[in-house]
């Protein structure tokens, strides 16, 4: 097994949840206290621990997940291939009202299909009156809506959990926001007739694949009452272009409100189920479960959230940010699966206070992120940025990401942290060509800088 960490391990292996479980509390509250301690002067990212013991995680196909893995900063082969097919939006983006298409985050859980607008169509069947099939062209032909939806993968924040859930290893890049351009969903299912038992609405999307043992085509069901919500829709274009082969061409489902799992890409078929569907992803993966084997409770509306832009200039490697001191602009994005954002708080002392942002909203649509603003004088020095937002449902989001642990790392909305700092002369690289370089980190080897006497163009003789 191979594995990416900053130092070698030396903590013993923990054994079975059993082990988590009896100490989930005090090492909850004991490694938020050391993370913030430690992490901060060697990561930057102060939602980490230090590494421990990390269990197996095997390189073949098993019939369950891995246990969480008590290496929060050690991550295996398998999900670093992962990580790299998976990517998770540039926080840099954060600063638009709309995340350009290339920049979106990506969940792919099989293999993306090859298929073709020309001929595509969905066939609706189950417990409705009126089978049929309808054509791409036709959907296209019925009422076309557009609405700004923000989606958010149910995995951000996994990795700010310990024990951390094996699977993708999201932190907090699992977003993006697009005008998806469709059509609504209700209309079509009150035209195929629901009949008086009809409990679930099945959706199957072209992809299909192997997770838990079991092969399966990727399938998400909503109750009746969720699918029949006006916003939930069937799209076709992104930010007015057709969908990215990888974003689910030539149609998907779109659920404002829910994780984006119950946004069903490639969308194959609509079926109407008189019982609750109960497959793998349905059943057994997106559940907010403490102990292996139970049930859990499904993951369904986004929690409320936020981010910040990361300010100034960012150290490659660790994604430290650089600044100068002197007046800054904080900005960043809130959304929620419950309603509007209300408020957003910033702290730059590392969540010991706490003081209220200026909100932005940049779209009528209420299932677009909120963008706020903040103005700081920062001093000369080493801040942990970080904000949280409070939604119209009275929702806030927790300071100790512990707080949402689960086995499958889902719905984990903790603050965002951010290490910063401050020193003088920060971008002073930028204003000259060519570039002024400098030593902003001891022990760093200086770059020695040309020197240019004519900057102007000079032909050849």
């Amino acid at each position: 097994m191979a594995f990416i960490s900053h130092r070698s391990l030396a903590a013993p292996v923990l054994h079975g949840r059993r082990r988590f479980l009896a100490g989930s509390a005090a090492a909850a509250a004991a490694a938020f206290t050391t993370s913030r301690a430690s992490a901060q002067l060697t990561t930057g990212n102060p939602l980490q621990n230090a590494p421990a013991g990390c269990t197996t995680v095997p390189d073949m196909p098993t019939p369950a997940r891995p246990d969480p893995q008590d290496a929060s900063r050690v991550f295996s082969a398998a999900e670093t291939v992962l990580a790299f097919r998976n990517h998770g939006m540039q926080a840099e983006f954060l600063r638009e009202p709309l995340t350009p298409l290339g920049g979106h985050y990506l969940l792919i859980h099989f293999d993306v299909p090859q298929l073709q607008a020309d001929g595509y169509s969905v066939a609706i069947g189950g417990r409705v009156n009126n089978p049929t099939t309808i054509s791409l062209a036709a959907l296209k032909a019925r009422q076309v809506i557009q609405q700004v939806v923000t989606l958010e993968c149910a995995g951000t924040g996994r990795s700010t959990l310990h024990p951390r859930a094996v699977y993708v290893p999201w932190f907090k890049e699992a977003m993006g926001t697009y005008r998806w351009t469709g059509t609504p969903l209700r209309s079509i299912l009150e035209q195929a007739g629901l009949m008086n038992d009809a409990v679930e609405v099945l959706f199957t999307g072209w992809d299909a694949g192997i997770d838990l043992g079991v092969e399966h085509a990727f399938e998400r069901s909503l109750p009746i009452k969720e699918a029949l919500r006006d916003e939930v829709m069937l799209a076709w274009e992104h930010n007015g272009q057709p969908l990215l082969p990888q974003h689910g061409f030539p149609l998907r489902l779109v659920v404002p409100s829910w994780y984006g799992m119950a946004s069903v890409k490639w969308l194959r078929a609509i079926t109407v189920l008189n019982e609750p569907f109960r497959g793998v992803e349905q059943s057994k993966v997106y559940r907010f479960q403490q102990v292996a084997g139970e049930p859990g409770e499904p993951v369904t509306f986004k929690r409320v959230h936020s981010l910040i832009m990361p300010p100034g200039l960012p150290d490659l490697i660790t994604r430290q940010r650089f600044l100068a001191p002197g007046p800054v602009v904080l900005q960043g994005t809130a959304w929620s699966g419950a309603g509007r954002i209300v408020k957003v708080e910033v702290s730059t002392d590392d969540a010991s206070t706490w003081a209220d942002a200026t909100l932005v909203p940049v779209s009528p649509d209420r299932f677009a992120w909120t963008q706020w603003r903040f103005d700081w004088n920062a001093t000369e020095g080493e801040h942990i940025l970080a904000c949280r937002a409070t939604d119209e449902a009275g929702d806030v989001q927790p300071i100790n990401p512990q707080e949402r642990w689960n086995r499958q790392g889902m719905g984990v909305n903790g603050v965002q942290r951010m290490h910063v700092t401050v020193m003088p002369g920060i971008g002073s690289s930028r204003p000259q060509v060519p570039s002024q370089s400098r030593v902003v980190v001891r022990g760093a080897e200086a770059v020695p800088v040309p020197n240019v006497v004519n900057t102007q163009a000079t032909p050849r003789s």
